[in-house]
């Protein structure tokens, strides 16, 4: 049970990370499970002026209204949620399902809600967009479903959030600085991860916890709790090779997860019939071809495959991958690509799906220039500095 007199400087690092402002209508929503931390946050945006507004309902009521809806009516989209979204300046949400791994019982009925909510993602994550922070929660359903102990989870939920920010910024200034004017970037490590993608003309993103300013000048608007990474959406048209991804977890239902991945692609697509798992391939191929069914009904087109993002964890304390991909992306030492939507970060490419694929901790980075000259960004999972 995470301790409530860690609420007022959680409830801090939110207000940071949306940047509150008097008059900010703010949108809070998570599972009652996190009740009392919920309160505490629209306390703080109160206290700042702004207009709290919370939405919490419990495990039981969202499986039983996946149990007592049609995948027709999901499908349709939720107009009250329309009009909120319409409505809000900022958008706060912590993690919803107190046990996650319900949402695996639905896989018609989530890839159905995936398709009805796209309206109101857009409203939040497209452009103009609204300011969000996502931020992860830890309870004992999560454990057991991400198989540690609450003690681990909590560790790894909060203690990332616990950091020095001002390691992390530093940290995440260094990277974008030698990431600057890059045109390639190579990854490899022992585990059979060997790719390059090409970066060259795209905006390098800090994931430092601080929404300021110069981010919302650029449309960066949002933002995770635990923060740790930089990331970039590569270009769509280019990038070959494979990646090794020790554990993730279904992105169409966040309920499954899915083991000892291998992910190929090519000029910047996922090869999905090439993609392997050790355990629960069915569920990753099965979630690619639903998510691609997704987005040729929307765009005609197999957006879903298309390489989206490459990220580079920093977080100092987050130091294990679970299969939370919040927590495992921001693992110092590894890297993630993610396939689907990139358009809310300075890609091109919009889809109802984004799925990362997290490396183990151990990565050699090299970065190449345009004039061909090269550098080490990371070695064995290490910043060279």
């Amino acid at each position: 049970m995470i301790d409530e007199k860690l609420f007022p400087r959680l409830a801090e690092d939110v207000m940071r990370a949306i940047d509150v402002k008097e008059g900010d209508a703010i949108f809070i929503a998570g599972g009652s499970h996190a009740q009392k931390f919920l309160e505490e946050i629209g306390i703080q945006v109160a206290k700042r002026g702004g207009q709290p507004f919370i939405s919490a309902v419990s495990n039981d009521y969202q499986k039983r209204l996946l149990e007592t809806t049609t995948v027709q009516q999901l499908k349709l989209a939720p107009k009250i949620m329309l009009g909120v979204a319409q409505a809000m300046d900022a958008y706060v949400i912590i993690e919803a399902y107190s046990d996650p791994s319900i949402k695996a019982l639905f896989r018609d009925k989530m890839q159905a809600r995936s398709e009805g909510s796209f309206p109101v993602q857009q409203i939040i994550y497209g452009k103009p967009g609204k300011r969000w922070v996502y931020m992860g929660w830890a309870t004992e359903g999560m454990a057991k479903m991400y198989r540690v102990s609450l003690d681990v989870l909590e560790k790894l939920v909060i203690g990332g959030c616990n950091i020095d920010y001002g390691r992390l910024k530093a940290d995440c200034e260094h990277v974008m600085k030698v990431l600057a004017n890059a045109k390639y970037v190579h990854a490899t490590d022992p585990n059979g991860t060997d790719f390059r993608l090409d970066i060259e003309g795209r905006r390098l993103n800090p994931d430092d916890g601080l929404l300021t300013g110069e981010k919302i000048a650029v449309g960066d608007l949002g933002g995770n709790l635990p923060a740790g990474e930089v990331f970039v959406a590569p270009v769509e048209t280019y990038g070959e090779g494979t990646i090794y991804c020790p554990l993730t977890v279904d992105d169409l239902t966040r309920g499954t997860i899915i083991e000892g991945v291998t992910i190929k692609f090519k000029d910047g697509t996922l090869l999905p019939d090439e993609c392997t798992a050790q355990v629960n391939q069915d569920v990753l191929r099965d979630t690619l071809h639903k998510m691609v069914e997704n987005d040729m009904q929307k765009y005609n087109a197999p957006n879903a495959l298309k390489v989206a993002e490459l990220g580079i964890g920093l977080n100092p304390v987050i130091d294990r991958a679970i299969g939370y991909i919040l927590t495992d992306e921001k693992i110092g030492g590894s890297v993630h690509v993610a396939f689907g939507r990139s358009d809310m970060y300075g890609g091109k490419v919009s889809s109802n799906m984004h799925w990362d694929f997290v490396t183990a901790p151990d990565v050699t980075l090299e970065v190449e220039y345009k004039d061909g000259t090269k550098k080490l960004l990371m070695a064995d999972g290490v910043l060279v500095r």
